[in-house]
């Protein structure tokens, strides 16, 4: 049997502080290791100078975090594997994040009774759940404004050139690799009306395309070019977004 897997068509690359590279590295990789171990979804680098972040005023408004990542773990493998790793995220360099936000009200859309952790406050929410059946999951979610949302499914199913899979009327997602065992999926959830998304300015989605040059001009923003292979834009929402052009082995076709 081959056992030649194609690249993930989705990674995460995350910008840590100088000097917490690999340390945030090693932690992902310790906690996915029971969910995901034959593929590396998280990667870890170093950024040279500390992410510009503007806290944008929006009055009336609140702002909801625009990347989280679920973690669906199936109960027939043990209440002690969902409780190791749930301990894991309650030492540092996790930090629970906090559901309320400055004046204490509680953030929209976090669930009562249940937390969510992060390694930095410009990186993606964390969270553990449970499942009865099916296979456990991996979900990178992307939150989209409400007059977003659409043209949101619309940009993915461009940069990944497959059709999401609606669950909902505000919720659907990708099928990026499975096995037997294990999915990961790369979800949109609609905000309601007046929910504005904060996007997470140490996260960025790479995608790995075929070609570049038709895709450029259908984008929302401008795609700067980063090396020869990379290029860098963002979504509706403002999430960074890399382009990476995979160049398939002759041998291949």
């Amino acid at each position: 049997m081959d056992e030649t897997r194609e690249p993930l068509a989705m990674t995460v690359h995350l910008l840590a502080s100088s000097g917490h590279g690999s340390l945030l590295q090693q932690t992902l990789d310790q906690l996915l290791d029971c969910i995901c171990p034959e593929v590396r979804v998280f990667l870890v680098s170093e950024r040279v100078s500390p992410v510009k972040y503007y806290d944008k005023c929006h009055s009336k408004r609140s702002r909801f975090p625009g990347m989280s990542v679920l973690l669906f773990l199936h109960e027939r493998l043990g209440e002690e594997r969902l409780f190791r790793v749930l301990d894991s995220l309650h030492h540092w360099p996790w930090q629970c994040y906090p559901t309320q936000n400055a004046q204490g009200r509680p953030c929209p859309y976090i669930l009562a009774n249940q937390e969510f952790y992060s390694l930095d406050n410009q990186m993606p929410v964390w969270g553990v759940r449970q499942v009865h059946c099916g296979t456990e999951v991996l979900r990178v979610t992307l939150y989209c404004s409400f007059d977003n949302y659409e043209d949101a499914i619309g940009l993915y199913e461009m940069i990944l050139q497959r059709e999401a899979t609606l669950q909902k009327s505000n919720f659907c997602f990708f099928a990026l690799y499975s096995t037997e065992s294990f999915a990961l999926q790369l979800s949109l959830k609609q905000l309601p009306p007046g929910v504005s998304v904060d996007p997470k300015e140490a996260s960025v989605l790479q995608f790995k395309v075929q070609e570049i040059g038709q895709l450029v001009p259908l984008l929302p923003h401008p795609c700067v070019p980063i090396s020869h292979t990379r290029w860098q834009t963002q979504d509706y929402d403002g999430n960074k977004i890399l382009l990476q052009v995979f160049l398939f082995d002759l041998c291949d076709l």
